[in-house]
């Protein structure tokens, strides 16, 4: 007779992945409700003022690397041509006529126009006592403010020097231009700059007119100038120069999307 090993009834068992994916979805639930509801408090805290410079800011950003990307393919071109011994003069020509105009909207030359310069400086009041020293000085809030407005009018160009004492650096704005604080000091580009600061930008006829009416110079900068006696002055300029920017405008991570022809 032949003796039968009794069998282990089967045990019903979860594969170790399924444990694993519904504790990935359970953490991707938690961490989506906290990021949706920070990006809801966040929101609360943006002003509409903000929200226009980080567009523009983008808008910006956008512009310089599309104009760096036709720089780029431009120079290389223009290599190209140059090493041909029998090279064309007139696409030699217009090739650097190209390379020129992306040259002047990304910001890397100089250029003259007609536009306004906007000189602002502290204060020349005695301070009241108990009355906070930021309020009667040039805050880096305010030449934002003023290049926000700039910008919006119709500026092409713009620069910032500061301390208008021969020598003084003039500093191109371009897509990855920086004006913060440090301290009592503002930094445009890196370089530190010192009251009195002067503006300048190219633009359109009435850019002056515009620039005053902004939101962001009438409801900001100009309640400030009335009430703590800031030195401010806008004038039109039939030609005004600005300098193209000095510095490094390579991206590290970004690169240049090639489409295919």
């Amino acid at each position: 007779m032949t003796s039968r090993v009794p069998t282990r009834p089967r045990q019903l068992f979860r594969p170790q992945w399924t444990v694993s994916m519904a504790a990935a979805l359970a953490t991707i639930g938690f961490v989506g409700a906290a990021q949706w509801n920070s990006s809801l408090g966040r929101e609360e805290f943006i002003s509409s003022a903000q929200s226009v410079l980080v567009s523009q800011a983008e808008q910006l950003q956008r512009e310089q690397e599309r104009m760096l990307a036709e720089i780029e393919q431009a120079e290389a071109d223009l290599q190209v041509l140059q090493e041909r011994d029998s090279g064309s003069q007139t696409a030699l020509a217009l090739l650097n006529e190209r390379l020129l105009a992306a040259r002047v909207a990304a910001g890397a030359e100089t250029m003259r126009g007609p536009g306004v310069v906007v000189e602002i400086a502290d204060s020349l009041r005695d301070r009241p006592a108990g009355e906070p020293q930021q309020n009667f000085i040039v805050l880096v809030s305010d030449l934002r403010d003023i290049v926000t407005a700039l910008w919006a009018s119709g500026a092409e160009g713009i620069s910032i020097s500061g301390s208008l004492t021969e020598g003084a650096p003039s500093l191109r704005l371009v897509a990855t231009t920086s004006i913060y604080g440090a301290g009592a000091a503002i930094l445009v580009n890196g370089v530190a700059v010192a009251p009195p600061y002067r503006i300048a930008a190219i633009g359109p006829e009435g850019l002056n007119d515009r620039f005053l009416a902004h939101p962001a110079f009438l409801d900001r900068v100009l309640p400030r100038v009335e009430a703590y006696g800031l030195q401010f002055a806008s004038q039109a300029q039939g030609e005004v120069t600005v300098r193209g920017f000095v510095g490094n405008t390579r991206f590290q991570w970004g690169a240049p999307v090639v489409e295919p022809t």
